[in-house]
Formats: structure tokens, C-alpha cells, sequence
């Protein structure tokens, strides 16, 4: 069955011009043709979609999230602790709605008991409606560091034991905390809790598997010592200076921005600002925040998006990148394009390219013109199927 989706603009992630009265063709779960519908070729008996007041593009990629986590019931790693089944149920819904905000693919940042490495099963195998997941397992964190719950990592020897059974589970990613965070009252964001050691041998063993490795790092001497053992994004990285981010450009970093969980009344200040030390971490990485993203966007740095479970807010992650100095083009790529490229998987998804999966979505309005048009989603078409349908939960 061939589908054409048929839309008042185009706009196919690759930074070319959009399309006035766009059209893409859909065989066999992946995209067969895009371009101006005047020129497409409309074989017999196929499905052709008319959204004339609604933008055509790419599926939205969500570069930084957790499946099980919903930020406003408030003590992030208290909820990782819970029995795995209730962490399970929170998922499904949490997965459901990213897939309704327009999301197609979510690198997931670290889960106990391998949740993500087998929610994405239970994803690819259309058990449970949810984005394409890039899983990276049981997150790698110091007795002393942020993201503990359960399962701690210390020591080169243990690390090398944690990204090689997270490897064999079935990780895509490996992911460190290495300095402290704004929902954990008791570390430090500019500090580290991982040495260079366990850095470098984290990197070592994802890299010679062909796998890249994510680092939750704010500041100060975590990033540098992330960015000295090559790891490939740093997440969040509120606290980065220009020399930072000038390093990062020259070695090819990505910078993951989050920001919906640290400015959205739903995000850690519904819950955990009631505690001081997460309040007054809570207003600092805000007024950082401010300086260095747009000290990011103007630098020709590498970055993208992702709503750290703020499920179904990339539209408010793009929105805030704009207030932050970025065109919406920019925004746009940050969440099409370029999310895909940092994931890893920018061969199969972000762009509306022959070839490419049929991870398609249409907005309605212009994102172009006016970017909250991201929140407003029609059409959602992940790997060729439809699921537009589905009710929210």
C-alpha cells in the first residue's frame, strides 16, 4: 500500500527551503519520494492525505528522556526505586504520550532493571504505542553521585563491568552522571563524582563496541573531564564556559538542552522546590541557563533537545531555544535533524529523504513563522503506520 501525505508546506529537516503545497510518498514503511506535489507521481490505488492548512515533516527526536519518570509527582530517583511493575505502568502512559506529541524516536538516558532496553521491545514489536526507543540501560552513577536509586557503579573495574552487561542487555548508549543534578539535595552541579579513570574507561569499553557514551554534566570540572575522555553529549551542561563550549566544538561534543523540566511549573519545582537546597539550585541553573544556551546557539557548537521526562514538551523545549537566541529554523533542526544526528541514527530518521523510515508528522500552522505551532500536532506516521488515532490516556 502506497500513502501520500499531501500538505499545505513541506519542511524536510535538511535545512532547504520549505516546500509551499508539499507532498511525501510512503511504500513499505519508508519514504519513496518528497518534494513539490505538482512533480509527484501518485501510483493507482494509492492513500493520499490532504492537510492543506497543516506543515509536513519529519517526526520529532527526542534526544534526552527517561521512560518511567514523571517529574511533577516529585523525588525523581524515589520513583526508580519503585517496584519495577509500577515503574512499567508509568511508562506505557509516559511512551503514549511522547508518541502523541509528534515524537518518532527518544534516546532514553538511563533506567533500573533495563526498563527502557525492554519497553523498546515491547515498542518494536507494537505491544504498547511508544516513540522508536534508543535505549542505554541501567545508568552508570557513583555511591556519592546524582541518579543513584538502586544500582551503584564504582570503580574502573566496575564500570567496565556496567557498560558491558548494559552492552549485552542490549544498550545503545551508555549513560554517566558524573556531577551533581538539581533534583538531588546533596550533590554539588559543578562538582564530579566520577574520577577521569572511570570516565576514560566508560569511553574505552562503549567505544570499542562502537557505542557512545552520554554524560549528565552541568559544570566545572565534570565537563572538562567528560570532554578530556571524549564522551560524545553532555546533557544538560547549564553551567558550561566559553571554553567549554569552544572544546566541545572543536572534539565534536553534542549539548543536550533540557529545559522544560527546569523552567515548566510541572517540572522539579512543582514538587521538590519545596526543599531549599533544590530551590536555590533550581533559580541558579535557571539564571545560568539564560547565558550559556545562548552563548551555545550563537557558538557553531553541536546541540539538540530532549524534555528529560517532560513527557510530550518538545514543543516547549524548541519554544524556549527560540527565547534563547535561535531562529526557528535553528529549533526546528534541534529536534528533527540534529536530534537525529546526536542519537546516532540520522541515517534512517530527522529528514523527509528517499530511503529514509516514514517517520512523518504534520503541525498545524507554520513552525517556520511562529514555533508553537510544534504544539499543535495532526498527523503522526511512525515507520509508515498511523497511530493519529490513538486517545490520550
Amino acid at each position: 500500500m502506497t500513502t501520500v501525505i499531501r500538505a499545505g508546506l513541506l519542511f524536510d529537516g535538511t535545512g532547504r527551503d520549505p516546500i509551499r503545497d508539499g507532498a511525501v510518498v510512503i511504500s513499505q514503511g519508508r519514504i519513496s519520494w518528497a518534494g513539490p506535489f505538482d512533480a509527484c507521481w501518485v501510483p493507482g490505488g494509492a492513500e493520499v492525505i490532504v492537510r492543506p492548512d497543516e506543515t509536513l515533516m519529519p517526526g520529532m527526536v527526542n534526544s534526552h528522556s527517561h521512560v518511567s519518570i514523571v517529574p511533577a509527582l516529585g523525588d525523581q530517583m524515589g520513583q526508580m526505586r519503585e517496584h519495577p511493575l509500577r515503574q512499567a505502568f508509568r511508562a506505557v502512559a509516559n511512551m503514549r504520550k511522547e508518541l502523541l506529541s509528534g515524537v518518532t524516536t527518544l534516546r532514553v538516558m538511563g533506567e533500573e532493571n533495563l526498563l527502557d532496553i525492554e519497553m523498546g521491545r515491547a515498542v518494536s514489536l507494537d505491544l504498547i504505542p511508544g516513540p522508536r526507543l534508543i535505549p542505554s540501560g541501567v545508568m552508570l552513577t557513583s555511591s556519592n553521585g546524582h541518579g543513584r536509586a538502586v544500582t551503584v557503579t564504582d570503580g574502573p573495574d566496575e564500570v567496565r563491568r556496567r557498560v558491558r552487561q548494559n552492552l549485552a542487555a542490549g544498550a545503545r548508549w551508555i549513560k554517566l552522571f558524573v556531577t551533581g543534578g538539581v533534583s538531588s539535595k546533596e550533590t554539588v552541579l559543578d562538582r564530579a563524582s566520577y574520577s577521569k579513570e572511570e570516565i576514560l574507561m566508560a569511553c574505552e569499553e562503549a567505544h570499542r563496541a562502537g557505542v557512545s557514551v552520554a554524560a549528565h554534566a552541568h559544570g566545572g570540572i565534570g565537563v572538562k573531564l567528560c570532554l578530556e575522555c571524549g564522551v560524545d553529549s553532555l546533557e544538560h551542561a547549564a553551567f558550561v564556559t566559553p571554553e567549554d563550549v569552544e572544546q566541545a566544538k572543536r572534539r565534536g561534543t553534542w549539548l543536550v538542552g533540557t529545559f522544560s523540566i527546569l523552567f515548566h511549573p510541572e517540572g522539579v519545582e512543582k514538587v521538590d522546590a519545596s526543599l531549599p537546597e533544590i530551590g536555590e539550585k533550581i533559580r541558579r541553573a535557571r539564571e545560568a541557563v539564560a547565558e550559556t544556551w545562548s552563548m551555545v546557539v550563537k557558538s557553531g557548537a553541536k546541540y539538540a533537545l530532549g524534555t528529560d521526562s517532560m513527557h510530550g514538551m518538545m514543543w516547549y523545549e524548541a519554544e524556549r531555544l527560540v527565547e534563547l537566541g535561535a531562529s526557528n529554523l535553528e529549533a526546528l533542526m534541534a529536534v528533527t535533524s540534529k536530534g537525529a544526528a546526536c542519537c546516532g541514527v540520522a541515517d534512517c530518521v530527522g529528514t523527509l529523504e528517499p530511503g529514509k523510515l516514514a517517520d512523518v508528522i504534520t503541525v498545524r500552522g507554520n513552525p517556520l513563522e511562529d514555533i508553537s505551532a510544534l504544539s499543535r500536532v495532526g498527523l503522526i506516521v511512525k515507520g509508515g503506520r498511523r497511530y493519529d488515532g490513538l486517545s490520550a490516556m
